[in-house]
């Protein structure tokens, strides 16, 4: 190490034009659009159509990539999706996943397609078009019209394909998606499916390429005062055949919307190339970022070229200023900043992985209420939305790489992170893998950590770096070569103190600590269960208590604070016990986001607000005269205890420590009232709760956005008569809802129950076979007038077809028309969707009901569906499939049926709480409105939630 401080080198720029502005310009047009493709999905769990793609010819996907395929009988959904969370749960599933039936040992649950038809403008014609998906758990191919567009085999990397050349503007426009889950990359839940959005983006053909614009800020000697001085990298593409002149102008707004600085800057755009250009602007008096005020800074970059607007793009940013120092630890903006922080997955109560982004900015609420300030996004990169809830939230992020690798195809990823996420402020560290057990101390390992750390630092030098090791005292291997020496547990003085000593001007950061274990609400180990105590007294072998870890770290400035294992709970890696258990005991909080006891110590060393906490609850009966194991959580100087009014007494609360009492129960109240400096600052009270009497539903927010996207969070509390929350409830509680909103997910945080987070409404489906088939030849199937197809066309003369049968009438090169007829009444069509099935259609057939096609098949082992409602009337219809056959015996193979789908009712949703509580998400409609959730469970109180969807302005997106 030659510097302990790691400081942002200077980047010189020429010919830039600088002007300061005081207030805010007029906004420009601009041609880019950005849409939201998340709305409208089909999907359709499994795979009997192989890989999707013919390797033989371009164009012609097979099965569900074929534009002529019918997904009439998939289920439409939105997206985020995730289809592992709405599977049972299988005790012979892995569980460090979950127990979910998903992997190498259940290939009927591992793949799924999904399928999206859109229609673009004509005027797109000319455009540039990609498709971004922010992230698909996992091996996922995509097609476009047929078209192969590529294959993503990480789960966890943002992906874009150009679909520019096979794009069909001014018609209709088919993207299908095969997402294989098959195989695992992590070693918890990971989920299955497009778990993150989609976006159609639009630009001109000279824009800003994609990820292509990074902004820094830089002050002398890394101090942050006087003015900031930002560097602005912006890649330009220019996909014409002809070389052109371009003018970059960049426009800054502070905080308060008011233009602060521009710069400009004249380039000229090669033909058919991609240049970055340099520019710089001078912030006079800059607001600075961080947790405590999250201010953030926008730039508007626009490019033009004689005159008119080409591109332009928005970037929001914050202006601040990280580096590591050996013995100080972290700074921000300066100043020494211990870090606060947790590891988190991506993974919640009733939807999965599959968060809305309202999910994301509630969880990062809940890790501030309790004091946390940073987060590790362990172990991959995160979606783009979290990062958006952290910057404006004010939470620092350890941005975390999935993989170590030097190959072409890990560094890509690893550079692909790096762009997309570094202009975000919360976003202080980069990870580039963690606990790579079997490499991370050896002479390879050490040179793939300084490849993928020097790529780093060419895409981002303004950020130190980070490997998450799990060794004590050893400076071999990646240690060796790391910026910031990350520690996963071993504390001690043979490990960290020595570590630190032998090598001083080393920055360190503790990237893993704690893994306490305990289950909300329980106070005794119970491995039948699968629960563990909530007292801090529990954590596995490799790992510490609470108060151990944090005692440790916490008078040892240089180690920087740390990220504690974990946040929330999250589903997998049961610990200490196997099933029933299918969650982690590790968070400090459970996968709804309700606070274990821990949550209130972190908080009393974490803030500077008085905290004060009691555990247990009061309420056991049958223990009677016997010791109760009492503790306090408080940053009270003391505290001094009651039970019924009595005191036990006042203590004095050690540093980062608690206090504790053994108390003999009697129902009532146990009190406890906080001082400091002798004044009192702080009470609360445990109480013995009367029976479960009631249901109540408590929103955190009760108006959300009419935008198909908004979430109401909503607590379910089982009460006694008094309306105090039963801590020992169990009940079962049913739920429905009415007007524009919709049940997303249920979950109780019990890390051993196994009720389905989701209820899917299946149609009450009917299959009935057609039989009377006919079949004439015919000299070709590919005319487009064919008057055998016709409704009325008289086939009293054709010959018999045996249409079950394995293998069809027809030769080699030879055509056919079959038909068939199809008695419809009045109730048929009250059918919300009535679909034709074929065994096989082999190989190329047309189909026709009532002479008017309705769909076509050119994969002979498919087993196409059309649907048919629309076509068809009361009385007497016919079918018509043309069929040109090429090779083999062909025809109609395998049966035909005519399969009826009512609307399904309502789902029944229900959750047994958990210890009192359990937790309901409630999604917004595209539709204002009042919505109504009730609640019911025998024997108790109904309650009613009363939400309102808002009109607003949805994000632009794909109708």
């Amino acid at each position: 190490m030659k510097d302990k401080h790691f400081r942002s080198p200077w980047f010189a720029c020429a010919a830039v034009i600088l002007v300061g502005l005081s207030a805010a310009t007029a906004a420009e047009p601009c041609p880019r659009e950005r849409l939201l493709l998340d709305f409208g999905w089909k999907f359709h769990l499994g795979n009997s159509w192989g890989i999707g793609q013919d390797l033989a010819k371009a164009g012609t996907g097979r099965g569900p990539a074929d534009t002529t395929f019918s997904d009439a009988d998939w289920r439409t959904l939105n997206l985020p999706h995730d289809w592992a969370v709405e599977l049972p749960f299988d005790e012979k599933a892995n569980g460090s996943h979950g127990f979910k039936p998903v992997g190498p040992d259940f290939p009927t649950n591992s793949v799924g397609w999904y399928r999206r038809t859109f229609v673009l403008p004509k005027e797109d014609a000319g455009k540039r078009l990609w498709v971004e998906f922010d992230g698909a758990f996992r091996d996922s191919v995509v097609f476009l019209n047929g078209w192969c567009l590529g294959r993503q085999e990480s789960g966890y990397s943002s992906f874009r394909y150009d679909i520019t050349d096979v794009a069909n503007c001014g018609g209709k426009n088919t993207l299908a998606v095969k997402v294989d889950a098959s195989q695992t990359e992590g070693w918890f839940y990971e989920g299955a499916g497009i778990y993150r959005h989609v976006w159609l983006v639009k630009t001109g053909p000279i824009a800003v390429a994609p990820d292509g614009t990074f902004v820094f800020s830089e002050f002398r000697d890394n101090v942050p005062t006087g003015a900031a001085t930002l560097h602005i990298q912006t890649t330009l593409l220019n996909t014409p055949t002809a070389p052109t002149g371009a003018v970059v102008k960049c426009e800054i707004l502070a905080p308060d919307g008011n233009a602060v600085a521009r710069a400009r800057k004249s380039v000229h755009l090669g033909a058919q190339s991609q240049q970055e250009i340099r520019l710089t602007a001078r912030v006079s008096a800059p607001v600075l970022w961080s947790p405590e005020t999250p201010d953030l800074y926008r730039l508007r970059t626009t490019v033009e070229s004689k005159g008119k607007v080409l591109d332009c793009t928005e970037t929001t940013f914050g202006i601040r200023t990280v580096a590591f120092d050996a013995n100080k630890g972290f700074l921000l903006n300066g100043k020494p900043y211990v870090l606060k922080g947790t590891c988190n997955h991506q993974d919640h109560a009733g939807v999965g992985a599959a968060l809305p982004d309202r999910l994301q900015f509630f969880r990062v609420a809940r890790l501030k209420e309790m004091g946390c300030n940073a987060d590790r996004t362990s172990h991959n990169p995160p979606t783009p939305e979290f990062l958006d809830a952290c910057d404006q939230l004010g939470m620092i992020v350890m941005d975390e790489n999935r993989l170590l690798g030097s190959a072409p195809q890990n560094l890509a990823r690893m550079a692909g992170l790096v762009r997309r996420d570094r202009n975000h402020p919360s976003v202080c560290i980069w990870s580039i893998a963690n606990e790579e057990f079997k490499v991370q101390t050896t002479a390879a390992g050490g040179r793939v950590a300084e490849t993928m750390q020097a790529l780093v630092k060419r895409l981002d030098p303004t950020r130190p770096v980070t490997y998450a090791a799990n060794v004590g005292n050893e400076f071999k291997g990646i240690n060796s070569v790391i910026e910031v020496r990350g520690w996963n547990y071993y504390i001690g003085a043979t490990n960290m103190d020595a570590y630190h000593a032998a090598h001083p001007r080393q920055p360190e950061v503790g990237t893993e600590q704690g893994s306490t274990v305990s289950t909300r609400g329980i106070y005794a180990n119970d491995k039948v269960r699968g629960y563990v105590g909530s007292y801090d007294d529990n954590a596995p072998a490799w790992a510490h208590t609470a108060e151990t870890w944090w005692s440790f770290f916490a008078p040892r400035p240089w180690l920087s604070g740390a990220f504690v294992w974990t946040g929330f709970d999250y589903r997998g890696e049961p610990t200490p016990y196997w099933w029933p258990c299918i969650n982690s005991h590790f968070g400090i909080m459970d996968t709804c986001g309700f606070a274990k006891d821990n949550f209130y110590y972190y908080q009393s060393w974490w803030t500077d607000r008085p905290v004060l906490h009691l555990l247990p609850h009061w309420n056991w009966p049958g223990r009677e005269g016997q010791e109760i194991d009492v503790r306090a959580l408080s940053n009270c100087e003391e505290v001094e205890l009651f039970l019924n009014g009595q005191s036990l007494g006042r203590q004095a609360m050690p540093k980062n420590s608690h206090l504790r009492w053994n108390v003999k129960y009697a129902p009532g109240t146990l009190s406890a009232k906080g001082y400091r400096a002798g004044q009192l600052i702080a009470e609360t009270k445990v109480e013995t709760t009367g029976a479960p009497a009631a249901v109540q539903l408590l929103p955190d927010r009760s108006t959300i956005n009419a935008d198909g996207e908004d979430v109401s969070i909503i607590t379910v509390a089982v009460t006694d008569a008094q309306g105090r929350v039963v801590p020992v409830a169990n009940n079962h509680v049913r739920f429905s809802i009415d007007g524009p909103g919709r049940l997303l997910g249920v979950g109780n945080g019990d890390p051993s129950c196994h009720e389905p987070d989701v209820f899917i409404a299946a149609p009450a489906v009917q299959s009935s076979p057609i039989a009377g088939w006919r079949w004439k030849k015919v000299s070709s199937a590919r005319r487009t007038r064919m008057p055998e197809v016709a409704e009325r066309c008289d086939d009293s003369n054709w010959a018999a077809a045996d249409v079950a049968s394995g293998e069809g009438p027809l030769g080699e090169n030879e055509d056919a028309v079959f038909r068939a007829r199809l008695p419809v009444t009045e109730a048929l069509l009250t059918n919300a969707a009535i679909t034709l099935h074929f065994g096989r259609i082999d190989e190329d057939g047309w189909v026709y009901v009532n002479g008017r096609r309705v769909g076509e098949s050119h994969e002979w082992q498919d087993t196409p569906s059309f649907e048919i409602k629309s076509r068809l009337h009361p009385g007497d219809n016919t079918i018509a499939v043309a069929v040109a056959n090429k090779y083999g015996p062909g025809g109609i193979n395998l049966g035909v049926a005519l399969e009826t789908r009512q609307e399904p009712p309502p789902s029944q949703w229900s959750r047994s709480v958990f210890n009192g509580l359990a937790q309901l998400l409630v999604q917004s409609s595209k539709e204002p409105g009042a919505i109504k959730v009730r609640a019911t469970a025998d024997g108790l109180a109904p309650a009613t939630a009363s939400l309102e969807a808002r009109p607003c302005t949805p994000r632009p997106q794909v109708p």
